[in-house]
This record gives C-alpha cells, structure tokens and sequence, in this order.
C-alpha cells in the first residue's frame, strides 16, 4: 500500500530543492519516480543535484511510458532499487529505456513478463494493430537469427567503443535476408548528473525487405542519421 502521506511530503520537499519549477515533462517525471512502490522509503539525508538527478533518471522513462499497468511488475523491481538509492539492473534498465522512447514516438507498447524468468520482454503495436516483438540487446549488431514474428532490434549502445552509425550500419548488411527484422533503433541515454535536461542519442535503420513494414516516426526518424532527444526538466 502507499503511503500518501509520505509521497506528499517527499514531493514537497524535492519541489522544494529545485531552483526552477518544473517543465511538463519534468512534472512527467517526478510523478514517474513518486509512483514507484516503496519510494516512500527513500530518504536521503540531503536533497543535493546528486539527488535530484538520480530522481529524474529514474522517473523519467516511466513518466514517458505512462499509465502502463503492463509494466507494473517491472516497476516493481525499479522501485526495490530506486527506494535503496540505487539504479536497476542494466537488463531491466534497457527495456524500461527502450520502452520510454517508443512510447515518446507515439507506439503502444506492451511489457511481457514471465514469473519463471527475471527476463522482461517487449512488444509494440502498429497503428494497424499489428503486433511486432522487440529485441532488446546491448553491444554489437545481433545475428539476424530467423524468427516466427516480425520483429524490432533495440541496442543499448552505451560504453560501446563503435558508433552508433557503425552499429546500425553493421545491421542493415543483414536485412535483406531477415525479412522478419523491420528495423534497428541504436540508442544511448546520456543521463548525465544533473537536473536541467536529460538526453537521448539514437539512430535508426529501416528494412526496405521487411515483411511487416514500420513508418519511421515509430523509431525517431529512421534512415536520416543520428539524434539527440533532449528534454528540459526545469523551465
């Protein structure tokens, strides 16, 4: 159960650390972090930048994503973390992230849990109806292993020591025989300490031979080099 009484007061007292009111997004986000089960819990001695950013890298992507009660469960094991001061672990971090920005671009996604594994997995709707599955990975371009759906390829590219043209590049020499692959979305969150924005860099390919087609706009602006999404928290 919330405790309503704790979140208030927490709520006011980050409102109140911050130098600036808050942008919409940055309102998002707030309400992202503060919906996390437990969060209550968290109370750090000060409410320093440090604090405030890990606030805003943690709320952001779930106040992109929304009311999503598919995601429950993995917010559950975000909030276990976030209430100790800590981030998630970098397999759930990447969906959640991957998730944020498909939701951002305007895509219904779904996030798939099995209780007999801690894998979560992802799947998006096009605006057909059609359901695609996303692949969500970190490091080089995957082997374009055949599967029974039509599928998105999402790579985590932090710490990576290739770029991200490099990467999705590496991807599209597979295409042509991966029907089932519709596209690559190479992102990485550049979250860096602070609370005046938050950003992602991402670059994706289409594949003109896929079997189920995705418009463009579902991964960012695909086959047109590479982005930064910035989003101001503070106005």
């Amino acid at each position: 159960m919330r405790n309503t009484f704790n979140i208030s007061q927490l709520r006011q007292r980050i409102l109140g650390a911050l130098p600036r009111a808050l942008t919409s997004v940055g309102e998002r986000a707030l309400e992202g972090f503060l919906a996390l089960d437990g969060i209550s819990m968290w109370r750090p001695d000060r409410l320093g930048v440090l604090q405030l950013s890990f606030v805003f890298d943690i709320g952001l992507p779930f106040g992109l994503i929304g009311d999503n009660p598919s995601i429950k469960p993995l917010a559950m094991r975000v909030g276990d973390a976030a209430r100790d001061g800590q981030y998630p672990d970098l397999d759930a971090w990447r969906v959640v992230h991957t998730g944020a920005l498909l939701c951002h671009w305007g895509a219904t996604v779904n996030f798939i849990t099995d209780a007999a594994t801690p894998a979560v997995r992802l799947e998006v709707e096009r605006a057909d109806g059609a359901a695609l599955d996303v692949d969500v990975i970190s490091g080089p371009s995957p082997a374009h292993a055949p599967s029974q759906r039509s599928r998105l390829i999402a790579i985590d590219a932090r710490d990576r020591d290739v770029t991200h043209a490099q990467i999705a590049l590496s991807c599209a020499a597979g295409f042509a025989r991966s029907a089932d692959v519709s596209g690559v979305l190479v992102f990485e969150p550049r979250f860096w300490v602070g609370i005046e924005q938050k950003e992602w860099i991402h670059q994706a390919q289409l594949n003109p031979d896929a079997a189920v087609p995705v418009a463009a706009e579902m991964l960012g602006g695909a086959d047109t080099g590479r982005h930064a999404l910035r989003l101001a928290l503070l106005s």
